[in-house]
């Protein structure tokens, strides 16, 4: 070999151990500290993963894991990493704090070679730490109830706090699920017409073990399907605003029937909404509120008799309460227009229901307040005397009530399929017609609200509304504290 090649040769040689010693070096590294570097292994991972509950702000999981090398000169050291922060963020000591409720997954990379790693999935959980419940808002109601129709199907609103909360280990349960039931996920289905009550209780992370938490009652009241009741345009009826009604105006302390200014100062107060009101006519053609002229005893002179208007202001039945005539009763309608009341006309031989309505329909223009005949509800007696009303006065709210009614076969039943026929939406019969389901059944039928005359007892109540009656007249129960009013 010439000097020359061996002098080329020589120069090759010291370029080969310039790339290769480095190279296997590199390689003797990677043998030593990276390839010897096998597994990571996280400890105690359950095979579905981690889950945190969340209480309050702060919650962790401490995760271990261990690098399995090939020689003790590798590195053991981990790095760790979490899919979404946001859900679960994991420091560099492994520990895992949930932020808000999700799944991530949690990477676990030797550091000596990240190749090498081990994953395990991470569910964070926010349980609620209070709840409230809420009945849905499109439901119209009254002081007693909240009004459904056959066939409404509606959800409760929950409400956890906080609103990311877990809605969980919440309880509804209906008194009457034969007319309400509701499923375990708080849809609400009415079947038929009748009262229930539905009762929500959770058991929250604070709860007594064994106990519940009273979440709502809710009195709901299923009333008869009409056309108009559907819940998107659905108008509020006069009998769905107040299913109680003061009966003669309410009584008057201990005093019933008296359709006096105290009676009727005294159901304002109680809360009514709703009030009958007897009217009659004096001896000289005004209109009074007044039961019947003759067989009354309210301790004055003229008891039994018919007193012209000037006798009957001046006098007061026992000697304190104020006798109401036409005129004050409008005066003080006006200051309360959001009142309704029902007619209701003892026809004898100085007083018909035509010229009762009459006068009252020209003392209400002549004063200025014909608006309010807007919530007058007239107690229809017989089919006829609609169109005879309706020519004196457009009346807009009707009842048809069956104690006038003629003793004939067939006669209430004209009646309710007049009321259906016409759009009245309730009906009502006196308190001895609960002696069966004829009249609920009858009502039901001719999807009417069925009220029953009169009711004054919470026992009463109860047994007729568990029956599905669905409103009540009444002397001396008051709508200020419905639910204690219809429990048993």
């Amino acid at each position: 070999m010439s000097k020359k090649n061996q002098k080329e040769m020589s120069h090759y040689l010291r370029i080969a151990l310039i790339i290769l010693v480095p190279v296997a070096a590199i390689l003797l590294f990677c043998s030593i500290f990276v390839f010897s570097i096998k597994s990571v292994t996280l400890s105690g991972v359950p095979e579905e993963g981690y889950t945190l509950v969340r209480y309050t702000d702060h919650v962790e999981e401490t995760l271990s894991a261990k690098v399995e090398r090939g020689n003790s000169l590798a590195s053991s050291k981990i790095s760790w990493k979490s899919s979404d922060p946001e859900v679960a963020e994991v420091s560099e000591d492994g520990v895992v704090t949930g932020k808000n409720p999700g799944t991530v997954v949690i990477t676990a990379k030797a550091k000596g070679n990240p190749f090498v790693k081990a994953q395990v999935k991470v569910t964070v959980i926010q349980k609620a730490l209070s709840m409230q419940i809420a009945f849905p808002e499109e439901i119209p109601s009254n002081e007693y109830y909240h009004l459904l129709h056959t066939g409404d199907q509606l959800s409760f609103e929950t409400l956890p706090d906080p609103l990311n909360g877990l809605v969980e280990n919440i309880t509804y349960t209906s008194s009457n699920p034969e007319i309400v039931t509701v499923t375990e996920d708080g849809v609400i289905e009415a079947h038929k017409g009748g009262i229930s009550e539905i009762t929500v209780t959770w058991v929250g992370p604070y709860t007594e073990e064994g106990q519940e938490e009273i979440l709502g009652d809710f009195l709901v009241n299923v009333c008869r399907s009409t056309d108009h009741d559907k819940l998107a345009d659905h108008e509020i009826q006069w009998y769905e605003e107040s299913c109680l009604i003061a009966h003669a105006l309410g009584n008057a302390g201990e005093y019933t029937y008296t359709n006096t200014l105290d009676a009727l100062e005294e159901s304002i107060s109680e809360g009514f909404r709703t009030l009958e009101v007897d009217l009659s006519l004096t001896s000289d053609g005004e209109v009074v509120c007044r039961h019947t002229w003759y067989s009354d005893d309210f301790d004055v002179s003229y008891d039994g008799t018919v007193p012209d208007l000037a006798t009957f202001e001046k006098e007061k039945y026992f000697g304190k309460l104020t006798p109401l005539t036409g005129r004050k009763l409008l005066e003080v309608w006006s200051g309360h227009p959001e009142l309704y009341f029902v007619t209701d006309v003892k026809q004898d031989e100085n007083t018909n229901l035509y010229e009762v309505m009459e006068k009252l329909v020209a003392l209400a223009r002549e004063m200025g307040q014909e608006k309010l005949l807007d919530h007058l509800i007239v107690q229809l007696y017989n089919i006829p005397d609609y169109d005879k009303i309706n020519a004196i006065y457009p009346v807009k709210h009707w009842l048809f009530t069956t104690y006038q009614l003629p003793e004939t076969p067939g006669a209430e039943i004209e009646a309710a399929e007049y009321s259906d026929q016409m759009g009245f939406g309730a009906f009502t019969v006196p308190a001895w017609c609960m002696t069966n389901d004829y009249f609920i059944d009858l009502a039901d039928a001719n999807h009417l609200d069925l009220f029953v005359h009169v009711l004054d007892t919470r026992e009463q109540v109860y047994k007729a509304a568990n029956r599905g009656i669905y409103g009540f007249y009444t002397d001396f129960l008051n709508p200020g504290d419905p639910e204690e009013l219809l429990q048993e």
